[in-house]
């Protein structure tokens, strides 16, 4: 199992290279550090660098009331800049969380981290989410991968070492 320690050593920043791709996960306040990200990478874009995947997954508990940012994000989505899949727990009989996003999208999940060697943030609550979204591409690299659970679990901290799984994280 990982430690919340282990996730907090980590530098939180965008990688160097503009065409490397990224996904984030960013629930409620998770959200904060990666509109910056965006706006970056809509900077890069504007002044025509070539710009990677960005992908953002947000969740929150209601759609009317908790997506504060949800016009702004949806203009980075129509001006091609991120891709975005939303998450709202609340707004449906049975909870639906941003993990369950990426379950959905695992063949994406990986071959962004798996095949195009992107990079992978996650901001939020270290309780649940994190450890849920850390378990999830533990899963994906096993799944779609065609890795052991070992394997899967040494190439998740592969990816922490080499600081392309990044995580700011709190209880």
């Amino acid at each position: 199992k990982l430690k919340t320690k282990t996730f907090l050593k980590f530098c939180f920043r965008l990688p160097n290279k503009t065409h490397i791709p990224v996904i984030m996960v960013g629930p409620g306040t998770g959200l904060a550090p990666f509109r910056g990200f965006i706006q970056e990478k809509k900077h890069q874009k504007n002044e025509g660098k070539s710009v990677g995947e960005v992908v953002l997954y947000f969740g929150c508990r209601n759609q009317d009331t908790d997506f504060m940012y949800e016009e702004e994000l949806q203009s980075y989505v129509d001006d091609g800049v991120m891709k975005m899949h939303v998450a709202f727990s609340r707004d449906q009989e049975n909870k639906f969380y941003v993990s369950h996003l990426l379950e959905q999208n695992r063949a994406d999940v990986w071959r962004i981290l798996g095949q195009e060697n992107g990079h992978f943030y996650v901001c939020g609550d270290a309780k649940r989410m994190a450890r849920d979204v850390n378990e999830i591409i533990i899963n994906i690299a096993e799944t779609e991968g065609k890795m052991s659970r070992n394997e899967a679990e040494a190439f998740v901290k592969k990816l922490m070492s080499q600081k392309r799984y990044s995580a700011d994280v709190w209880s």
